[in-house]
């Protein structure tokens, strides 16, 4: 019997593949594994008013991964101090804020549990946020609460995942039909994508720049303003995510139409939109391509 290759997408499950026979113990090994996993797609953040994402403080979770990653794990287990998922539910939301503020003082008032923490922890104190308000505070133990540090910004997602619906708004953005969020020029204000009509010339032709630069770091490369002048607020507020998923994704189908895609990937020598290399090619060939492309138009 051949055996069952099952493909599971790094956006859905876990970034590996599987080649399994199919027999009745390595099935069940498959399900078990599955069933870990949670078979659930991962969480999105929501930086829009879309009600079904999940909603948190950027700054919370800005401020959590500079200060607090640097001695703690979310659900990893124990580093420089303690696991801090479900540390919400072990502590009392006013002992936690006392404690973030001052853990010195709390430690010396003789607070059984933090006395035991200390001494757990080989006398590594933790720093005093004393310029932190609680307002602060309290939005990052928020987004400890709702799993913040295992919610993806929207950007992250893969733009192969991205729906007709997401690729059309790209566009608009894009094309300046739909407006930025923080007010920024569009982009075909200083670029052009090839099809698309109409761009700027200022900056340089972005028609193959996704599989230029791929995935991951395309989504890096647009949480930046592409020029460094402008109005400041820029620097903090350039694009959100789900606007930059949105011109990923938009960018992503507009490379795929180009030929010199279709060249490089071979996809093309079926569809009769490259003539042959020969300057005299069969006539059976050319009679193929001509009807190929008089069925097109």
């Amino acid at each position: 019997m051949k055996p069952v290759v099952l493909t599971l997408h790094p956006w859905k499950l876990h970034p590996w593949s599987l080649v399994l026979r199919p027999t009745g113990l390595r099935l069940g090994c498959l399900l078990l594994l599955l069933a870990m996993s949670g078979l659930s797609q991962a969480a999105w953040a929501d930086d829009d008013d879309d009600p079904g994402g999940a909603k948190f403080s950027q700054e919370a979770a800005a401020t959590f991964n500079k200060r607090c990653t640097a001695c703690h794990t979310y659900g990893k287990g124990v580093k420089v101090g303690p696991d801090l998922k479900d540390v919400n539910k072990r502590r009392q939301p006013e002992w936690l804020l006392k404690f973030i503020h001052g853990s010195s003082n709390v430690i010396k008032s003789g607070d059984p549990i933090a006395t035991a923490l200390f001494a757990q922890y080989k006398q590594q104190r933790m720093p005093d946020w004393t310029d932190l308000s609680d307002q602060q505070v309290k939005d990052i133990l928020s987004y400890i609460a709702i799993g913040g540090p295992d919610i993806k910004p929207a950007d992250e997602r893969h733009a192969e995942t991205a729906t007709t619906a997401d690729i059309e708004r790209g566009r608009q953005l894009f094309n300046g039909q739909a407006r930025l969020k923080y007010g920024v020029q569009a982009c075909a204000s200083c670029h052009t994508v090839q099809g698309e009509g109409m761009g700027g010339s200022l900056g340089p032709n972005l028609s193959n720049t996704y599989f230029k630069y791929q995935d991951r770091a395309l989504a890096e490369f647009l949480r930046h303003p592409c020029f460094q002048f402008g109005s400041s607020a820029f620097e903090t507020h350039y694009l959100t995510p789900k606007e930059s998923f949105a011109l990923k994704a938009f960018l992503r189908q507009a490379a795929l139409r180009q030929p010199s895609h279709a060249a490089n990937t071979g996809d093309v020598p079926t569809t009769g939109k490259v003539k042959s290399a020969s300057s005299n090619p069969p006539q059976a060939m050319l009679s193929r391509n001509s009807g190929q492309e008089g069925s097109k138009r």
